[in-house]
């Protein structure tokens, strides 16, 4: 399915996946704690610049895309909570920054960021908006020099260990989408304040904030689309590209998070001994783990060839909410039948799978839940 050099990819990134974060995704798990270290790792390693051109920093990838999900996939089976915030710095809290920012800004923000020198974050959702992002409501005012920014944003990916956030604002409210722009705050900047970081009961080492900007300066150059970078149209809906094609991530993380599940099933499966024989032996126990071989396989199959599309440039905006769809609903299956194996002991915390069917829940609401993806592609059939 893959080609010789995404393979190799592949290869080097479990080896990694099983050195380094394997071994201490549990204790990252009790203590809710974000791993600069391990962070900083995966920025050296280049992992962060995969989707993007050596020219700017990036890794220079024949199949960027792919490979990325490639990266998802993998870091998700040692830790979804981990590879949620690789995801985060690897995508679009990067890649607007590529695409509409002007040359300080890349070098201000964006190559420190791949080098994993610097944490981004990317703030749309708002207490009050969330799949609905025309009802946005932190706004933008244009000043002097700039613009100052009102609002609040919540369920922000990096919030608290942020150095800089792409905050979606409106411009213009009365032009609903085509109102908002793209605006770059150095979390530094007076005015901007983190109002809580959020406790979850899912992929807890991924860190989630609620933000508050009251009278955030922020200067022109910092309009992403704005001046040098200016991209005909600009704004938000120029971004839509990069939002679409993170569901094929997300599909990729509950990819990886339902392949951790499956391999801890299978393994226990072989060794838990009942009644005189491998718990494996019996049929209720062999359909379960071929059903969930199923199920991972199709997600699986079915995201990297939306990843192959975009990287050919296909249309895929019906393609990447199947696949989310797709893989998210599976991973939640997959995780509770693999739960189901292991009986008491899923429940016990000193076993994984109690975190890989909590972590599961994630890709089901991130990036927008699985019945905004079904309205997605109901939409893209005319009804």
């Amino acid at each position: 399915m893959l080609d010789q050099d995404t393979q190799e990819f592949r290869d080097h990134v479990a080896r990694w996946v099983d050195e380094r974060l394997v071994p201490r995704a549990e204790s990252l798990d009790r203590s809710g704690e974000f791993p600069h270290d391990l962070f900083r790792e995966a920025g050296e390693l280049g992992y962060f610049g995969v989707m993007y051109p050596e020219s700017c920093g990036g890794s220079g990838l024949a199949n960027p895309y792919t490979c990325f999900a490639v990266l998802c996939e993998e870091v998700s089976r040692g830790s979804m909570g981990f590879a949620a915030g690789v995801c985060m710095q690897g995508s679009t809290a990067t890649y607007t920054l590529f695409k509409w920012g002007g040359k300080a800004l890349r070098e201000r923000f964006l190559l420190p960021a791949l080098r994993g020198e610097k944490i981004a974050a990317f703030a749309i959702t708002e207490p009050n908006a969330g799949s609905d992002a025309a009802s946005l409501r932190t706004r933008a005012t244009k000043v002097e020099g700039g613009y100052v920014l009102n609002g609040r944003k919540i369920f922000t990916t990096h919030g608290t260990v942020a150095d800089f956030i792409t905050v979606v604002a409106s411009t213009d409210p009365g032009r609903g989408l085509k109102g908002l722009d793209l605006f770059v705050v150095d979390t530094d900047t007076q005015g901007f304040s983190v109002g809580r970081k959020l406790e979850k009961f899912t992929i807890h080492c991924s860190d989630t904030a609620e933000l508050s900007f009251d009278n955030v300066f922020v200067p022109e150059e910092c309009r992403l689309g704005g001046g040098e970078g200016r991209a005909e149209g600009g704004g938000f809906l120029n971004a839509y590209k990069s939002l679409t094609v993170d569901r094929v991530f997300t599909a990729a993380l509950a990819v990886g998070n339902a392949q951790a599940a499956y391999d801890a099933a299978l393994r226990y499966a072989k060794e838990r001994v009942q009644f005189g024989q491998p718990i494996g032996k019996f049929q209720a126990v062999q359909f379960k783990l071929v059903d969930m071989l199923a199920t991972l396989e199709q997600a699986r199959l079915y995201t990297y060839y939306v990843a192959g599309r975009a990287d050919r440039d296909e249309p895929i905006t019906t393609e990447a909410a199947l696949a989310k769809l797709v893989a998210a609903d599976g991973c939640n299956e997959v995780c509770q039948k693999a739960l189901a194996i292991f009986g008491g002991y899923g429940l016990m915390n000193e076993f994984p799978l109690q975190r890989f069917l909590r972590d599961s829940y994630f890709p089901i609401v991130g990036g927008g839940t699985s019945d905004i993806m079904r309205l997605i592609i109901a939409r893209q059939l005319g009804l």
